[in-house]
């Protein structure tokens, strides 16, 4: 018969594992800093700037890690990606890469980094750990905003100045379909089981809502250029930043219409959701700020003084 565990070593054992839950849950935002050249880290728990990371030249996306405990971080100038350490929040490294790199995303296994060439129309798919570039293939015209089917089988990318949507196969590592939608389609967001696909289309001031199965599409009025998507927690909701009103538009998903209007910082960019509150963050780069959103009150429960033009491009907090 196995000797009984001591009450108070159970106990000591119940704390240590509550504090390592905290700890592996608590979140950070990353918020990129054009201007000058840093990425700041938000505690999401307190809504308070606890680090500032000097990044390479004009940074603009961010894709998280929470496998690899990395943040990547596009330096559209500085022709670059920067890695941070997410534990540490310090610079890892900062890796050389062709063209204008924009958009970033992981793969679901955490194991590939796509970026999106903005120049050159191409999407350079890295060893996400070694930074090395394992292959490319050619796109449509200026792209930006990816994102992954949650099978990771199809990748999303969004041309902007092709005025459409290519679906990259991640099995045949061809394109395998592109997707007409509005002028200018530049953010993009996919719902949990990836049947609904949401793209932003900046000159239009319309969102199109993709069917991944039929690809048929919807089409939602909002503000005045919008910029970048996100759905809420509940995906009751998506949240829509409008870089032309101070704005963000908030869209029910049950019958596809505009619901309302948050006022927020100066030009909002990036927003990205808090998988674990359901709060929504927006990055403001006129006013270089971050606001905070309750997604279920929607009121603005803070404001987060950041850096120099801040614009946090793809999924930032982790």
């Amino acid at each position: 018969m196995k000797p009984s565990v001591p009450n108070i070593v159970l106990i000591t054992l119940a704390i240590l594992m509550t504090g390592l839950a905290t700890s592996c849950w608590s979140g950070n935002a990353y918020i990129t800093n054009q201007g000058d050249n840093t990425v700041s880290v938000i505690d999401t728990n307190t809504n308070k700037v606890i680090n500032t990371v000097k990044v390479g030249l004009a940074p603009v996306g961010v894709a998280l890690s929470a496998t690899n405990h990395r943040a990547y971080i596009s330096n559209v100038d500085g022709q670059s990606i920067s890695v941070i350490d997410t534990i540490k929040n310090e610079l890892i490294n900062t890796y050389p890469i062709k063209g204008t790199p924009v958009g970033l995303l992981l793969s679901t296994d955490n194991k590939t980094l796509y970026v999106a060439d903005w120049t050159d129309d191409v999407i350079y798919q890295l060893d996400a750990i070694t930074m090395e570039i394992q292959s490319q293939f050619q796109n449509g015209k200026a792209p930006a905003g990816m994102v992954m089917s949650p099978d990771g089988k199809k990748l999303y990318i969004a041309n902007r100045d092709s005025n459409d949507v290519s679906i990259f196969d991640t099995d045949t590592k061809q394109i395998s379909q592109r997707i007409s939608v509005g002028k200018h389609p530049f953010g993009l967001s996919i719902n949990k089981n990836g049947s609904e696909l949401y793209v932003v289309n900046v000159i239009s001031n319309t969102v199109s809502v993709v069917n991944t199965g039929t690809l048929e599409i919807q089409t939602i009025r909002v503000g005045e250029h919008p910029y970048c998507i996100t759905p809420s927690k509940d995906e009751r909701l998506l949240f829509v930043t409008n870089t032309q009103d101070d704005s963000v538009s908030i869209i029910n998903l049950a019958n596809k219409q505009s619901i309302a209007k948050v006022k927020v910082g100066e030009v909002p960019e990036g927003i990205s959701l808090d998988d674990l509150t359901g709060n929504i963050y927006i990055a403001n780069w006129g006013s270089n700020q971050v606001t905070v959103i309750d997604s279920q009150s929607l009121k603005i429960i803070a404001q987060i003084k950041t850096g120099d033009k801040s614009r946090a491009f793809g999924k930032f907090v982790l």
